[in-house]
């Protein structure tokens, strides 16, 4: 289950993305998801901002998933 965290830039662990049509799934450093990010990104904002490298499903249509621990 998905952790809320304040911004992007307090969570603790990796970022696990999870492309919800195809099943891609990647993890990122912190560090590389607050630099594509940005570490000011609300969970809200963030899978809006996401597209699945393998078969370009977007976030904003409710196709991406993301989880991390804060």
């Amino acid at each position: 289950m998905a952790a809320i965290w304040p911004t992007l830039r307090r969570i603790k662990s990796s970022l696990t993305i999870t492309c919800l049509r195809c099943g891609h799934r990647v993890v990122w450093s912190r560090e590389k998801a607050v630099m594509n990010l940005g570490g000011h990104t609300m969970p809200h904002e963030l899978r809006g901002k996401l597209r699945c490298s393998r078969c370009a499903a977007r976030g904003r249509d409710g196709l991406v998933d993301t989880d991390a621990a804060i």
